[in-house]
């Protein structure tokens, strides 16, 4: 009997997507956007700022509503995904996460540079006490070899991680070179693998 292969969607357009609005969503643009993609279907919606839980900041930029009132508009609406956060330690903190799961927030994806996996031990430790499903991502992952990828990778899983992503976050990566990191995380990992491009 063969293995059955899943493929699980998690859509960035209302953290990821808000850079190009310079995190002006509103609750009422992300009420209709989560609606509409729960309504197709989507298996993960992620709503935050787009640097994450806590980015509202004069660094990365303030948001023109509160993550609460936005990760609260996306709860209301969503009825069959899972809405989804983003935590990069040292942005993010476990308060942060605390609210968004306390509005109903069932994934974590926790964030690190890619030679940096070691700084997520505690975040993810915290997202599993909450029941949340954790998704460590490996960002710039153009930075490090597969071999790198894997030892990283492997720490994220051994702190919890029930998926790892390579993370193409400045959009430097071709197809062969992904194909590369994500064969090197999968051999090396036992959880699911997968990719986040840009």
């Amino acid at each position: 009997m063969s293995e059955k292969t899943f493929i699980h969607i998690l859509d960035s357009s209302l953290r990821d997507g808000s850079h190009a609005l310079s995190h002006q969503y509103t609750a009422a643009q992300v009420s209709s956007v989560a609606r509409g993609l729960d309504d197709a279907g989507v298996e993960m919606i992620e709503v935050s700022h787009g640097d994450g839980l806590g980015g509202s900041t004069v660094t990365y930029g303030f948001s023109k509503q509160s993550e609460m009132e936005l990760i609260q508009a996306a709860a209301e609406v969503i009825k069959n995904g899972k809405l989804a956060v983003l935590l990069l330690p040292g942005i993010g903190t476990k308060d942060d996460l605390k609210m968004a799961a306390d509005y109903g927030a069932k994934v974590a994806q926790i964030a690190t540079h890619v030679t940096e996996a070691d700084i997520a031990e505690q975040h993810i430790g915290v997202a599993k006490k909450m029941g949340m499903e954790v998704i460590g991502m490996l960002m710039l992952s153009h930075m490090a070899s597969p071999e790198k990828i894997a030892e990283q990778g492997k720490l994220m899983e051994s702190f919890g991680a029930d998926v790892v992503l390579v993370t193409d976050s400045a959009g430097a990566l071709l197809p062969d070179t992904v194909k590369q990191r994500v064969a090197a995380l999968r051999a090396a990992l036992k959880i699911g693998v997968g990719f986040h491009g840009h």
